[in-house]
């Protein structure tokens, strides 16, 4: 993990695969992208929001991953006194978990990691004036260059597209089936992909064939759910 530089902490769900994606890819999939899977946020930046105003929005992602509303005001408090330095995504591990063991019972939810090699820093900071914001929010965990917590289980690379404080991903593109047609690369049992050379060609596929502007790198992905 010294080769790579973390990416954050997601708290987030396994998906049955989505109707009109490639059916080369498993029945659930493991995915970091918005587009197709709920990533949780609203609860992260309760550190800073006053509970009253985004009460609505910490009600549906409490719904989403299982919280029961008796735990709601147990869990805001908790979430008070985390002192995460990252208004996105947690910057360790340990608050996901704790929070995955705490409050929520979703038998889906996850917590994972992303690492990006440290070969690759060059060409993320090359890539910045793609996304809307500069790279804000992800940005500033690359340039901290802290490696992966320890524990966690690499599972593939997911090639994934940064932009707006979101990530599209390969799965948005059909490229799952491209890669095997073009290059005899399958996804695994997760969808993800499991070599990084296999990865970096995918997500240069991806660059070389119009995939929307965002600053586009094969991350690593690490299950840190067994760490509970």
């Amino acid at each position: 993990m010294t080769e790579y530089v973390s990416g954050g902490y997601y708290l987030l769900k396994l998906i049955s695969r989505p109707k009109g994606v490639s059916e080369i890819l498993p029945d659930h999939l493991l995915t970091v992208s918005n587009c197709f899977t709920t990533v949780l946020t609203d609860i992260i930046q309760l550190q800073w929001d006053e509970y009253e105003k985004v009460s609505e929005a910490i009600g549906e992602e409490a719904t989403e991953f299982g919280i029961p509303e008796s735990k709601i005001a147990n869990l805001v408090l908790w979430a008070k006194t985390q002192r995460n330095n990252n208004y996105l995504v947690y910057t360790d591990v340990a608050p996901a978990l704790e929070l995955l063991e705490r409050f929520i019972t979703d038998p889906t939810a996850r917590v994972v990691g992303i690492g990006l090699h440290q070969s690759l820093l060059e060409s993320f900071q090359s890539q910045l004036s793609k996304d809307v914001n500069k790279g804000l929010g992800l940005l500033e965990l690359v340039n901290e260059r802290r490696p992966p917590a320890e524990g966690g289980n690499p599972v593939g690379f997911e090639p994934l597209g940064f932009e707006a404080t979101k990530f599209h991903s390969w799965l948005c593109h059909y490229a799952p089936d491209e890669a095997y047609k073009r290059f005899g690369i399958r996804p695994n049992h997760l969808g993800l992909i499991d070599r990084l050379e296999d990865a970096r060609q995918v997500n240069d596929y991806l660059l070389q064939t119009g995939a929307e502007p965002a600053i586009w790198e094969p991350w690593l992905v690490l299950d840190y759910t067994t760490a509970r």
